[in-house]
């Protein structure tokens, strides 16, 4: 275990020298051989208590079974170099790793592969990593690929049943998501309304052909999406769903065959939540097939209360445009939509904005039942062959 100890070092992961530190080829695994190893990747987990240090070397990993790890605190299971859990073509399970109600815990530096090129067509229940109703979680530079479903679930369990969101304050930093269907926060067992994650960090990953979704079936609050990249993505980069206290920045959207940001009310739930404050800034979006939509109801009802504070500053949209199949009133770089018949968006800014349009485009489309609106100072960049004029 010295010998991991230094690798770690050298690869600059941090450790505690008062930790236990467990080595997965202990329990028998190996590495590129081609045979099953769920069996002592499942005796390792087992074997972890609070505070243990589950070390991968670097190497491939065959997983058959999924794997599964619950009700154990400060654990940290870290991969060394090139360390790839891989799928099995004849898996059997959902996920390749299930971790629920941990608090304090760290996945750093692994490699999670699944079959299904989900960015060309998912394949539903084919996924990554799933965390149910954990609290304080660190996932950072991993590596997840071909996941027909989720990549990385973080989510409230289905059978949590405490009165706040079992899922909060997990940051997903430094990850690259690719050719997968989707990270996400739902739960989507079947008959849950559950909440989603509460406080949640996405920050500087790159999803490469793979969305993210925000989305709850009950009252979620806190999600901060910062830094990220986004990029060849075949449909809708990224959804909001019941999620309140949403925060965009920094990020780069670029060739993406669908919506950028899709905001919506969730059909898939029978509670009423009132969601809102959703802030959207610096951001990049070029090459968008669509951009932002914003609905704010899907039906009527006499109690609907307007949704409070949308904000869109400071952004650069160049090239969204739209297919021949869209009519021209919803071609709109930023459109808002709602379905009650008196109550839509309150307190709307769309503010400072850099723009050009396509053929048969606008900036904004917003609805005639949204009030309080302030839109000003956006610029329109006016293409030419070789210039671009404000």
């Amino acid at each position: 275990m010295h010998s991991n100890l230094i690798t770690m070092a050298l690869l600059g992961l941090s450790f505690s020298v008062e930790a236990s530190y467990l080595d997965i080829t202990h329990f028998g695994a190996i590495p590129n051989d081609d045979i099953d190893d769920s069996q002592p990747f499942q005796l390792a987990l087992n074997s972890l208590t609070h505070g243990d240090v589950l070390v991968i070397p670097s190497g491939t990993y065959q997983i058959c079974n999924s794997l599964y790890l619950k009700n154990k605190n400060n654990i940290e299971i870290i991969g060394l170099g090139e360390s790839k859990l891989k799928k099995c073509r004849n898996f059997q399970g959902e996920y390749l790793l299930s971790i629920t109600y941990t608090e304090n815990l760290k996945l750093q530096d692994l490699s999670f592969e699944g079959i299904h090129n989900g960015n060309q067509q998912p394949a539903w229940g084919e996924q990554g990593v799933y965390l149910g109703s954990t609290k304080n979680t660190l996932v950072t530079q991993n590596h997840f690929k071909t996941f027909g479903d989720a990549a990385l679930r973080v989510t409230t369990s289905s059978l949590d049943q405490s009165a706040t969101p079992g899922s909060q304050s997990v940051t997903v930093s430094d990850n690259d998501f690719e050719d997968c269907t989707q990270v996400t926060t739902t739960q989507a067992t079947q008959g849950t309304e559950m909440a989603g994650t509460q406080n949640i960090i996405i920050d500087n990953n790159r999803f490469i052909g793979c969305k993210l979704k925000l989305s709850a079936r009950a009252d979620t609050r806190g999600a901060k999406v910062i830094n990220n990249l986004f990029s060849n993505i075949n449909g809708t980069s990224n959804e909001i769903s019941y999620y309140s206290d949403v925060t965009y920045e920094n990020n780069r959207f670029e060739n993406i065959s669908g919506f950028a940001i899709n905001i919506y009310p969730n059909a898939r739930t029978s509670k009423t939540v009132q969601w809102g404050n959703v802030h959207i800034e610096n951001n990049s979006f070029e090459n968008i097939q669509q951009g932002i939509r914003l609905q704010s109801f899907s039906n009527h009802d006499d109690n609907h209360q307007a949704i409070e504070n949308i904000e869109i500053i400071k952004n650069t949209f160049k090239m969204v445009y739209f297919g021949n199949s869209i009519e021209n009133k919803y071609k709109a770089i930023i459109r808002t939509v709602s379905n009650d018949k008196n109550v839509s968006f309150n307190n709307v800014k769309i503010i400072e904005n850099n723009y050009n349009l396509t053929p048969y485009s606008s900036f904004f489309s917003i609805d005639n039942k949204s009030t309080s609106l302030y839109i000003n100072n956006n610029f329109q960049t006016v293409c030419t062959n070789d210039t671009e004029k404000q």
